[in-house]
């Protein structure tokens, strides 16, 4: 199922939503206000297993071939959260390590 981020108008609450089927409407976390707006960004999965790895891997290394590191170490820390994989969190701790971030 998808997951996507959303920010409350009222309280500025950035929180994550996992997506059964299309609403219009989601309420703040926080607050409970119903004035939220779907954030921009790639949507994440949730993936059982280690089948998920390889996707994993190369995602990163697509963030890193276009110089986007931030957007690699924050997307390897969402997958090894997501993920029961010790080589998906090797791979977020390493670039945690070597940029800093």
């Amino acid at each position: 199922m998808p997951i996507f981020e959303y920010e409350c108008d009222k309280c500025g609450s950035v929180f994550e939503v996992i997506i059964t089927k299309e609403r219009n409407q989601i309420p703040c976390e926080n607050c409970g206000n119903r004035d939220t707006r779907k954030l921009l960004g790639a949507p994440a999965f949730r993936v059982s297993g280690d089948s998920a790895t390889p996707g994993i891997e190369k995602r990163v290394t697509d963030y890193l071939k276009d110089g986007k590191f931030s957007e690699a170490t924050r997307f390897a820390d969402k997958a090894a959260s997501m993920v029961k994989s010790d080589k998906v969190k090797r791979i977020a701790d390493k670039l945690h390590k070597k940029t800093g971030i």
